[in-house]
C-alpha cells in the first residue's frame, strides 16, 4: 500500500483524533492559566503587588500560549504529522506504555501513552485510548519501516548511547514489535 493511501487509512482517523483530544486539552489549559492570571491581577491589583505580579505572569503566559495554540490548531501543523509525512525518518524508535486505573482494586479505565522517540533525541508523547492503539501502532509501523517499535532496556541503551542505532536499516535489532 503507498504512503498517499496509508494517510487515507481509517487508522489515520483515529491519530488525528488523538492528535487534536492533545491541542484541545493545551488550548484549555493555556486559557485557564490566562483566565487564573486575570483573577489575580483584578483581586489582589491594590492590596498584594507580589500575587498582582504572579497574576500578570501568569496571564502573559497564559495569553501567548492561548493565541499560539489559536493559530496552530490545525492538526496537519502539528510537529508529529509533518514529521509523518515530510520527516518520517527522524522518528527512529516508538513505544507505548498502558495505564490502568484501579481504584480499590476495582478497574476503572485504561489509557495508552504513545511514546515517539527522535533521531536528534527529542520525544513526542500522545495519550490515545488504549482501544486504538494496535490499529494506530500498526499504521505507524507500516508508515515508518526504518523505526524501531516496543520497548525493551536494550533499546533504551542504545538509545541513550545515540539514537541512529535504532534505524532499522542501520542494524538488525530483531523483528518489529507492537
Amino acid at each position: 500500500m503507498s504512503r498517499e493511501r496509508l494517510y487515507q487509512h481509517p487508522s489515520m482517523s483515529l491519530l488525528r483524533r488523538a492528535i487534536w483530544r492533545e491541542l484541545r486539552s493545551k488550548l484549555l489549559a493555556s486559557a485557564a492559566l490566562l483566565l487564573f492570571g486575570c483573577t489575580l491581577c483584578t483581586a489582589f491589583f491594590s492590596a498584594n503587588i507580589p500575587l498582582t505580579v504572579i497574576g500578570l505572569v501568569c496571564a502573559v503566559l497564559g495569553l501567548r500560549h492561548t493565541a499560539y495554540f489559536l493559530a496552530n490548531l490545525r492538526v496537519e501543523r502539528t510537529p508529529l504529522m509533518q514529521l509523518i509525512k515530510h520527516q518520517p525518518g527522524q522518528i527512529v524508535w516508538v513505544y507505548s506504555v498502558v495505564t490502568e486505573w484501579l481504584p480499590f482494586g476495582l478497574q476503572a479505565g485504561r489509557n495508552a501513552t504513545l511514546y515517539i522517540k527522535l533521531l536528534d533525541g527529542d520525544e513526542i508523547t500522545l495519550a490515545l485510548p488504549q482501544k486504538h492503539l494496535k490499529l494506530v501502532s500498526h499504521l505507524l509501523n507500516r508508515l515508518l519501516p526504518h523505526a524501531s517499535f516496543g520497548y525493551t532496556k536494550d533499546r533504551e541503551q542504545w538509545y541513550l548511547a545515540s539514537p541512529a542505532l535504532l534505524l532499522q536499516g542501520r542494524a538488525e535489532k530483531g523483528g518489529h514489535e507492537a
